[in-house]
């Protein structure tokens, strides 16, 4: 008698939209499995009776409070499990089928919550009904949603929600677009939502606190919940205020400070600053205004501190926006990123450039991958890729953020998700704008053609970043007399300069080492402080108090001036390539007038703008210097200069070509009024005294005669023998 062949019995955790939807998947493919209809933290062990040595078993999300059976297979994405994939993802390979979108969609959910279904650009009628299923699939009822709203009131503004309800989700759901992290708590249980769940584990472990006794997930700033009934009210309530004080304690510091610098090109010189935007005359209101202004030669200063907004010998006008105060978030893979608004700026250039940019202050956000996902996820303004079917999950993975939400202290909302990029429909129907809508929407009213701004540096805006930290600062400054300085291998180094969110983008220890050199500006390591310096970064790491107190204000101003100078130039040098190409596509009557008008402005901006040298100051001149190379921005110049040149020349020939052809015309004039002149000089007019007698004047007559023939026929010999020259020559 053969043997019976093994099974493979699926065992169904806590219940919820995921496991439903596993459990239609195993339906539908046959599978063995067992569903005790358990609810979130469900046990292994009620399974127990199940157990066999012959057969393998699966566990979805079951916690292994006994020992598992011989042969089991563990399915999870929550706790020692939070980098897998999620639990429906890893049953799909299991079973070898692929997921439809909807089944996508859940995935994403139970992974990465709201956040996750923004990474697929779920609409908002999607998220709305995966979210309500969840509930429904968890047990809440219309009381608990009532429950959820009346507790929500009672907290007020406060993030820490006591809850009337057993069922968190519901609460969590209704207060995710109003905080990126809050407490959900009871009299048995706590919570904690969008915090770094690094901190609190170590928060965690400083209590004394269990492992055993709380789980977590949904990434790096997901949620770590304590298990009902392990602590007291009055315990949990203790937790609860410890981690408050000490997480309010730990937000007073400035952790980062961080400029998205937005260069652009627009049409002509047409800008009204209309109801949005407020010039701001340059005057010296406090010590640092003066300290910058001084800092800069004098004609730097006259074309960064304009004090009359229409006059024309301005070079550069500077606006703010009306609302200054808010906030910027930035939604990511990782997690969500609040920074504080520290005011926007518009600079406008007479070159028809114009520079804006968005100051934030970090207070939250430590960790160095805090900071590298701050830079590389906030300055992205449209994908770089598009997936298989115009997909952006890959995108958004990788480095495009899932949402940029700019909130203003009014409550007025500024949002882009990116989603209008995958569809095919909108791309081929639409004029596409490569502006994301929060930044479109500040400047939409203020541009005569806003849809012909264009960006300067691709998918990106340019950063400026200084990271406080006494001890990046320190391991960054060791010195080896073999190997250098610590700086010079140093991974999140590299990394911060090359803005990298994730992964270094050069994997040569040789390489980076030469490009780190290249591009780090160690005037002051021995004190700690480094700069560095990319095509589109400008960053420093320093200690925190030499930071907040010396270097911040500098970067706020003086180092702020320096690259919105390099940036306006290369915005410049750009536009100008752009009006060559137009102008070599006019009419030839226009050609050279044109020309003149680009060749003035040229002029000007050689003489009033561009500036080999901005400062007398030693540090100054050499960051300068070295962001001019970095930047290739005198190698952008040198080939302005000789596309400037290429036209200027091939005006000329085109001139030459106008003043050969009239030389042409007139010699061929010449050539018909000479024979008459020459043949009368020898006959004489007077021969032709009677026009009555000229038929018995026979002299005259041959002399009037030949005059009229000459007029003919030398124009003709002329043609004959241009056009012989002509096919001799072809």
């Amino acid at each position: 008698m053969s043997e019976t062949k093994n099974k493979r019995v699926f065992l169904l955790g806590g219940h919820d939209l995921e496991m439903l939807e596993i459990k239609k998947m195993l339906q539908e493919a046959g599978e063995i499995f067992l569903d005790k209809e358990l609810s979130w933290g469900a046990p292994l062990s009620a399974y127990k009776d199940a157990f066999n040595d012959k057969d393998t078993f699966v566990g979805i999300e079951l916690e292994e409070d006994i020992s598992p059976p011989k042969h089991y297979v563990e399915i999870d994405h929550h706790g020692k499990n939070t980098h897998k994939l999620s639990s429906i993802e890893q049953v799909a390979e299991l079973l070898d089928i692929k997921l439809n979108r909807w089944q996508k969609l859940v995935a994403a959910n139970d992974a990465r919550y709201i956040s996750g279904l923004k990474q697929y650009c779920a609409s908002d009628e999607e998220i709305e009904e995966i979210r309500l299923q969840d509930r429904a699939a968890q047990g809440v009822s219309k009381e608990d949603e009532k429950l959820a709203e009346k507790s929500i009131d009672e907290a007020g503004d406060s993030f820490v929600i006591y809850a009337l309800t057993p069922y968190f989700s519901a609460i969590a759901d209704r207060v995710y677009d109003k905080f990126t992290h809050y407490i959900i708590y009871n009299e048995n249980t706590v919570v904690f939502y969008g915090f770094s769940i690094e901190k609190l584990l170590h928060f965690l472990s400083h209590k004394q606190i269990s492992p055993k006794s709380y789980y977590y997930g949904g990434g790096e700033y997901g949620f770590l919940g304590i298990k009902k009934d392990f602590f007291t009210g009055d315990e949990i309530a203790n937790i609860i205020k410890e981690f408050v004080l000490m997480n309010e304690n730990d937000e007073k510091e400035l952790k980062s400070y961080h400029t998205f610098m937005f260069p652009f090109t627009f049409e002509k010189k047409e800008f009204d600053k209309g109801n949005e935007w407020i010039y701001l005359p340059f005057k010296v209101e406090e010590a640092r205004d003066y300290n910058e202004y001084v800092y800069f030669y004098k004609h730097v200063q006259e074309a960064l501190f304009s004090d009359k907004e229409e006059s024309e010998s301005s070079i550069s006008r500077y606006y703010e926006y009306k609302k200054q105060e808010g906030s910027f978030t930035i939604d990511t893979e990782m997690g969500r990123f609040e920074l504080e608004l520290d005011g926007i700026s518009l600079r406008i250039f007479n070159t028809d450039v114009a520079i804006l940019s968005f100051n934030l202050i970090n207070k939250k956000y430590g960790m160095q991958k805090d900071i590298l996902a701050i830079n590389d996820f906030g300055r992205r303004i449209y994908p770089q890729f598009l997936g298989k079917d115009f997909s952006l999950e890959d995108t958004k993975k990788a480095f495009l953020v899932n949402e940029i939400i700019l909130r203003f202290a009014d409550g007025e909302v500024l949002r882009e998700d990116f989603c209008s990029f995958s569809s095919k429909e909108n791309l081929q129907t639409q004029e596409l704008s490569l502006l994301p809508k929060y930044i479109l929407n500040l400047i939409n009213k203020n541009f005569k053609e806003p849809k012909k701004l264009r960006p300067i540096i691709d998918d990106r805006m340019f950063v400026i970043s200084q990271y406080n930290s006494d001890a990046m600062s320190e391991s960054l400054k060791r010195y080896d007399a073999k190997d250098g300085y610590a700086y010079e291998y140093d991974d999140f180094w590299y990394k911060y300069v090359f803005v990298d969110g994730k992964d270094k983008t050069c994997h040569s220890r040789y390489m980076s080492k030469e490009l780190i050199k290249n591009s780090t500006y160690d005037r002051w390591v021995e004190w700690g402080t480094l700069f560095g310096v990319s095509r589109y970064s400008f960053v420093s790491l320093t200690g925190s108090w030499y930071g907040k107190k010396i270097l911040l204000p500098h970067m706020q101003t003086i180092y702020f001036q320096i690259f919105t100078l390099l940036l306006a130039y290369r915005a410049t040098i750009i536009k100008f390539s752009d009006e060559i190409q137009n102008v070599t596509e006019q009419e030839e009557d226009k050609l050279a007038t044109e020309t003149q008008k680009i060749y003035k402005k040229y002029l000007n901006f050689l003489n009033k703008l561009y500036f080999k040298e901005v400062t007398a100051q030693d540090q100054g001149i050499e960051l300068y210097n070295k962001a001019m190379k970095i930047m290739d921005i005198p190698k952008y110049m040198k080939d302005l200069d000789n596309e400037i040149n290429e036209l200027h020349s091939y005006v000329d020939m085109q001139e030459e070509k106008k003043t050969s052809e009239k030389m042409n015309t007139l010699t061929w004039i010449g050539g018909v009024l000479l024979p008459p002149s020459l043949l009368t000089g020898f006959f004489g007019m007077n021969t032709v005294k009677n026009w009555q007698l000229m038929e018995n004047e026979i002299d005259g007559g041959v002399s009037v005669v030949l005059v009229i023939a000459s007029a003919f026929v030398i124009p003709v010999i002329l043609s004959i023998i241009n056009f012989l020259k002509k096919e001799n020559h072809e």
